[in-house]
């Protein structure tokens, strides 16, 4: 698996950019992107951001207030879009590119954070919906958001006027946050 996660300002500036492989089932923790893929994610995470005001601004389920984690929310060309929003407008978007093999084009299989399903019905395909698949991201999601929030607690960082994260330190917890749960 190969992963691709930004964090947008409010006003969809890319403050954040991370690329990262799974660590899990023999992962190496490189992206395995191709250079397509590569050059084609930060398309993919702007257009998921239209549906990811549709679902923060439109109807909710809960009590008046959409929640922060949006799961998985767009798929374009075997490359799945899951989100999750601050209470400051910013979101966090995590682009996951399953290997050929688990997406059934041969080869090994997937690991179980990337929500690969048992050899029963599914026949071990990807699947972003997955139980395993939505708590490995959600958890990967909470970390990052509790590194967010002491970064942004700088007086001298202001998501609101784009200003780009160039913290080491917050980098390596992105790091390891991906290694802990994908």
């Amino acid at each position: 698996m190969s992963y691709y996660f930004t964090i947008f300002s409010p006003t969809d500036t890319p403050l954040f950019t991370h690329e990262f492989g799974t660590s899990r089932s023999s992962g190496d923790g490189a992206p395995h992107f191709t250079t397509s893929d590569r050059q084609l994610a930060p398309f993919i995470l702007h257009s998921a951001l239209d549906i990811v005001e549709e679902v923060q601004w439109g109807p909710s389920s809960t009590s008046g207030s959409a929640p922060m984690y949006l799961k998985h929310i767009d798929k374009y060309a075997n490359n799945y879009v899951s989100c999750w929003i601050t209470g400051a407008n910013v979101r966090f978007l995590l682009l996951t590119r399953p290997r050929d093999e688990v997406l059934g084009l041969g080869g090994q299989r997937g690991s179980l954070a990337g929500g690969r399903a048992g050899a029963g019905a599914t026949g071990g395909l990807y699947n972003p919906s997955a139980p395993a698949t939505e708590e490995a991201v959600k958890n990967f999601f909470v970390d990052v958001y509790e590194a967010w929030v002491k970064t942004v607690m700088n007086p001298f960082f202001h998501a609101g006027n784009g200003s780009i994260v160039k913290s080491p330190v917050f980098r390596q917890r992105v790091a390891a946050a991906a290694k802990k749960y994908l």
